[in-house]
């Protein structure tokens, strides 16, 4: 069972566009749950034109076309020290190539996620990275950025963005640590007679 994705929106079906895509400047907060960032616009497109991973709708990070820009998460509620999954589908529209975005979680240094195309009009890949919160709240900024042959300035799709907070790892219960501790106490006088 997944834990409750914290972000709103995170497959951009709101608002519902028009046929086939919709322009937001920067600074907009037109699309549900975020913020359009970076120099120019950031592009909602539907299925109509081109697949969605999920849902009828998702984010085309260049735009008309360009870098740097993208989306910012509004801001979400974190438990400090609580470990949270960020996961997102990162897309290549087939005739521009592969993609790269990065990733930033507050104001922490930028993770670089790259999509090397494969194959299909769209070629959708899932990505993910682990955050221990240091804040108590946290927002996610999207840019589609240049990255040599690893990058395109036409294409750069972002769909079904996931935040969730993971659960605390299993604390062993008493009756397990103490064969645990048993057992590696064997294990030793075992390899003391070994020894004489």
């Amino acid at each position: 069972m997944h834990a409750a994705n914290l972000l709103t929106n995170g497959s951009f079906e709101t608002p519902v566009i028009g046929y086939p895509y919709a322009f937001y400047s920067s600074g907009s907060t037109a699309i549900t749950g975020w913020t359009a960032v970076g120099p120019g616009e950031t592009q909602n497109t539907r299925t109509e034109f081109l697949p969605a991973s999920d849902g009828a709708q998702w984010i085309d990070l260049t735009g008309y076309s360009g870098y740097d820009k993208g989306l910012r998460s509004d801001a979400v509620v974190t438990e400090v020290g609580a470990t949270y999954r960020l996961s997102f589908d990162l897309g290549d529209y087939q005739p521009f190539g592969s993609s790269t975005v990065s990733v930033r979680v507050n104001d922490g240094a930028p993770t670089l996620f790259v999509n090397p195309y494969q194959s299909g009009i769209m070629d959708w890949e899932r990505k993910s990275l682990s955050w221990v919160a240091d804040a108590t709240s946290a927002r996610i900024t999207f840019l589609g950025v240049a990255n040599g042959a690893l990058s395109n300035d036409l294409g750069i799709g972002l769909d079904n963005v996931v935040f969730e907070k993971l659960p605390p790892p299993a604390v062993p219960e008493p009756g397990t640590c103490a064969l645990m501790v048993a057992g590696l106490g064997l294990i030793g006088a075992a390899a003391r007679r070994r020894v004489r």
